[in-house]
């Protein structure tokens, strides 16, 4: 295509994808001009579509080739492939985070809102055997008379409650066994209507005494 001058060029009115130097351009009634000294023969419109395919990734003006366009925010960064999760940027090695697994704190744990453990729920007979490493709060509907025994140890410092509930029965009655200790050494006396909630809090000192106290006959549980 042969150069032309801008006064031989028609003004544009709608901008093509491509359109990468729009030298003319209608505006109301008047068309703005670039100043005819702009252009001289090397320049020739183009058309639609030329040289898009340099067009640059938004943001990264400053890369010669777009394929290798950082993530977003890792601009520093010389191969995208090393960027960090997403808020992590100032941590070099991941290993020094918490993972949800279990990991110790060894400082001191400050919640500004909620913290709490679900219960874990059984209906029994016989032995009912409580995890604690699974959970710190347990609750027991009673079918029949049972004996409440751990199946795992509590950790030395573990504490929690276990919610028993007489079935619509009731008169069901529970031992204990496994390191169990109470107030004057006497194991407590369930509530015995049917339906009937007791409430037995608990602390383990060590893994191998685990030291409790009934709140009777609670209601409206």
């Amino acid at each position: 295509m042969a150069s032309q001058k801008i006064s031989q060029l028609t003004a544009i009115t709608t901008l093509a994808s491509g359109d990468y130097f729009p030298v003319v351009q209608a505006s109301g009634t008047t068309n703005k001009r670039v100043d005819v000294g702009v252009l001289d023969v090397r320049y020739a419109a183009s058309a639609s579509g030329d040289l898009a395919h340099e067009a640059l990734a938004s943001g990264n003006a400053a890369l010669v080739d777009a394929g290798v366009a950082l993530a977003s925010g890792n601009a520093a960064l010389v191969d995208a492939g090393a960027a960090l999760a997403s808020g992590n940027a100032a941590l070099v090695d991941l290993s020094g985070k918490v993972s949800k697994g279990g990991d110790v704190i060894s400082g001191t744990v400050v919640s500004t809102s909620q913290s709490y453990s679900e219960p874990s729920a059984t209906v029994s007979s016989g032995v009912i055997l409580l995890d604690f490493s699974s959970a710190n709060n347990f609750e027991v509907t009673l079918e029949g008379s049972s004996t409440l025994a751990p199946s795992v140890s509590p950790s030395g410092g573990q504490n929690g409650s276990i919610l028993i509930r007489q079935d619509g029965t009731g008169s069901r009655t529970l031992s204990y066994s496994g390191g169990w200790s109470f107030s004057n050494g006497s194991a407590p006396t369930l509530t015995l209507t049917p339906s009937g909630v007791d409430l037995l809090a608990y602390y383990a000192p060590n893994t191998s005494t685990i030291v409790a106290n009934l709140l009777a006959a609670v209601s409206g549980v």
